[in-house]
């Protein structure tokens, strides 16, 4: 049976929008319009032919965001990895946070700053290639941990918040984690990053310096 054309884009996504149903009091008869519903959640009618040739591809909020980002659109930049789809959706904060496409396939949501600084160049991929590379070629690796890794105590390449072992989660809230002898411990999730810092340092003082003190 052939498809009704009046929904042959029914379920179809342009951009941010997703096609519902076609609208039968057009404001033009001599065009076909859709009810679309955006990803940020608002619904809205769009022409067909502005649909097909993307000239519309959301409800106006991809449009806001750019403002917001203060004309700084990082849309189709490079860095690394990494290629800069749109502003990250959801961010209180689009100006700061930008979507990200990894050449492995993966998408990562990054600062601006870490992006332009180049600390973040993956979606962690690349931090997990040279972790491997340097457990082959470490030449103090005790217990399973490796002696210089802990003493730089430096950010990985995807770290967010400039605090090895600090991460912003979804929700806004910071969790701090660390690693030691090929387990990792979960520090807890706080409402301030100064919070998450110094549990993390408190690890850090119990675990790594008893370690290094004993491996000197």
């Amino acid at each position: 049976m052939k498809k009704n054309e009046d929904n042959d884009l029914a379920g179809k996504k342009f951009g941010r929008l997703t096609c519902l149903s076609p609208v039968r009091d057009a404001p033009n008869p001599g065009r076909r319009y859709w009810l679309c519903l955006c990803e940020c959640g608002n619904k809205t009618v769009v022409e067909e032919s502005h649909l097909k040739c993307g000239h519309t591809k959301s409800c106006g909020c991809y449009r806001r965001d750019l403002n917001a980002a203060k004309g700084m659109d990082l849309t189709g930049h490079r860095y690394g990895r990494l290629t800069v789809i749109g502003p990250g959706k959801g961010q209180t904060k689009p100006a700061e946070y930008w979507e990200c496409l990894c050449d492995c396939g993966k998408t990562v949501v990054c600062h601006k700053e870490t992006l332009r600084s180049g600390n973040t160049r993956s979606c962690g991929c690349l931090q997990a290639e040279q972790r491997k590379k340097n457990m082959k070629t470490a030449i103090h690796f005790v217990g399973g941990t490796c002696l210089e890794r802990i003493a730089a105590r430096t950010p990985g390449s995807n770290n967010t918040s400039g605090k090895r072992g600090v991460y912003r989660r979804e929700n806004g809230r910071w969790r701090a984690a660390i690693g030691f002898r090929g387990k990792i411990y979960n520090l807890g999730t706080y409402e301030r990053i100064e919070d998450a810092i110094k549990a993390r340092e408190e690890a850090e003082k119990k675990l790594y310096d008893a370690f290094l003190e004993e491996n000197r």
